[in-house]
């Protein structure tokens, strides 16, 4: 099973369950793109778990996932989860090191956070003999308390952050060059899906990539001028260009212009065209 958790949906107060079910319907999108088997995909306290038997390393490329991390259900009971944890360090012996992470989501448990690494800890070193280290440590042996059940895990595997697809709305992006790219993939993560408009016939795959929760459609116009009767249509709230600092230029349109570019340099658009474009998804 994969617990996954979110990135900035947590900030949107009372909209949240709005964004958490938006970030499911994306995850199950992503899941069922990569033709993963999975049996079910269920919100939890603060996180989303999906149990699957594949693995789900795409889950990579969702906007709207902080981390995820691939987990045992340990039970609620401190021997249960004793005799989980020792299964995940099984490799550790004298000559290797390691520390004990709780997160207590559920106060419902009888031990705090501390007082769990501590007696977890203790019970870890005795049956392994590995030493214990805070820092420069083999295993991070890792427990989140959520829902009456702890999940053990010893890696995160590090999401895109943002928005999930969908939540903030339709923009319009104007793919007029390979930089226009980066500048769709910015607003996706931000939530917004993307409808990608251009003067002639554009390469779409690395968006296509990310665009789990939407489809992507090319739309060739003629002309600029175009762009308002197509925002209104698809109900758009704004034109995404490409601009930089040094480029800026005004567009005979009425929808509000988004430059998410402009504070970039070259370099930097480059490096992180080259991150999305090495992604495996």
């Amino acid at each position: 099973m994969i617990i996954i958790r979110f990135a900035e949906i947590g900030l949107k107060g009372k909209n949240r369950i709005f964004f958490e079910k938006a970030l499911m319907r994306n995850i199950q999108a992503c899941l069922d793109k990569n033709n993963i088997n999975y049996k079910n995909i269920t919100r939890l306290m603060g996180r989303i778990l999906v149990v699957a038997d594949d693995p789900c390393d795409c889950l990579a490329c969702v906007f709207g996932i902080a981390s995820f991390s691939y987990a045992v259900n340990a039970g609620f009971n401190m021997e249960q989860v004793k005799k989980a944890a020792l299964e995940l360090a099984k490799d550790l012996n004298p000559k290797k090191s390691f520390r004990i992470t709780c997160q207590r989501l559920d106060k419902r448990f009888p031990l705090t956070s501390q007082q769990f690494d501590i007696e977890l800890g203790a019970f870890v070193q005795e049956n392994t003999k590995a030493k214990v280290k805070m820092k420069g440590f083999d295993l991070n042996l890792q427990a989140e308390i959520i829902d009456n059940f702890v999940y053990l895990f010893t890696e995160k595997t590090p999401g895109l952050g943002g928005l999930p697809i969908g939540v903030e709305g339709n923009v319009l992006v104007l793919l007029d060059d390979e930089y226009s790219l980066l500048a769709g993939l910015l607003m996706m993560k931000r939530g917004c899906r993307i409808i990608p408009v251009a003067l002639k016939q554009a390469d779409t795959s690395l968006l296509e990539k990310y665009a789990f929760g939407q489809k992507i459609s090319l739309k060739i116009i003629k002309d600029i001028s175009e762009i308002d009767t197509i925002a209104k249509e698809l109900k758009a709230k704004a034109i995404v260009v490409s601009d930089l600092l040094d480029t800026m230029k005004e567009y005979p349109v009425e929808v509000p212009v988004f430059r998410p570019l402009v504070a970039y340099e070259p370099k930097e658009i480059e490096e992180e065209l080259n991150g999305f474009r090495q992604r495996v998804c």
